[in-house]
């Protein structure tokens, strides 16, 4: 019988940092409902969501290849231990898509602007920009032509959010910066490309989390930005997210893709 269900990353290898949660695993589990063969995901400490996440993948396809690798966005060498435990734990010699989640968003360690010091702007510059560029630094060398790298991004990139945000923010579009020119440097030379998703506010942990440090107007802000009037969902992110990997993305390559439910539509219009 043809297999007539549409699969556009049939086959592919994928890493997905911070897959093990909120939007990462969405992304994951979007990359398996979609054909992925082998997929690999990090997490920072907790190994048995990790597991469950990849038990949960499994049941998508039973034929599966996944590994959980352990890493810390604040660790210099992210890139090179995310990839090189991924290429052991998928024993794979390739990965096709790479997209980095991992994020940090310790609101309660973002420090107001006139307390910010040169050590916390590190901190999450380390986290938010330095990082998706470890990993691609790493997977770009076991990353075939046709190959997608995809950096999750922040509508406070473009916002002026005010405080506590000034650091993160900056960090945002430090990576919209850093995916452009990673895309002119390597779409012709690799044959890859190189976006980052301009996520907006979206259901998950963090957001309870943020609520809890700044209160409902956080939400409430947000569903009013959005000209659909509500938060997003992880399914809205990894449904991008899973375009942006396919094939039919080949001429989306150097932009920061939105996906924040119209909440920059007047600076995108």
């Amino acid at each position: 019988m043809v297999d007539s269900i549409p699969a556009p990353l049939r086959g592919k290898v994928a890493i997905v940092t911070g897959g093990s949660r909120g939007i990462g695993a969405g992304i994951a589990h979007k990359f398996v409902e979609h054909g992925c063969s082998h997929v690999a995901i990090t997490y920072l400490s907790n190994k048995e969501t990790a597991e469950n996440t990849l038990t949960s993948l499994c049941r998508i396809n039973a034929n599966l290849t996944t590994y959980a690798v352990a890493g810390n966005v604040m660790d210099p060498d992210f890139g090179s231990k995310v990839v090189k435990g991924a290429l052991a734990g998928l024993e794979t010699d390739h990965i096709d898509i790479a997209v980095s989640s991992a994020a940090y968003m310790d609101l309660n360690d973002f420090p107001v602007a006139v307390d910010i010091t040169k050590q916390k702007w590190d901190k999450i510059m380390t986290a938010e920009a330095w990082a998706p560029l470890s990993l691609a630094k790493e997977v770009i060398q076991h990353m075939p032509s046709g190959g997608r790298i995809i950096m999750l991004s922040s509508v406070n990139s473009k916002l002026a959010s005010g405080d506590p945000f000034l650091a993160y923010s900056a960090s945002k579009a430090a990576l919209d910066a850093t995916s452009r020119n990673l895309a002119a440097a390597w779409a012709v030379k690799y044959g890859v490309t190189v976006n980052t998703i301009g996520v907006g506010t979206t259901n998950t942990e963090a957001l309870t989390a943020a609520s809890s440090v700044l209160g409902s107007a956080l939400e409430t802000g947000a569903k009013g930005a959005s000209l659909l009037k509500r938060i997003g969902e992880v399914d809205d992110v990894a449904n991008i997210v899973a375009f942006v990997a396919s094939p039919q993305a080949q001429w989306i390559v150097g932009n920061q893709i939105p996906a924040n439910g119209g909440m920059l539509a007047m600076l995108q219009s």
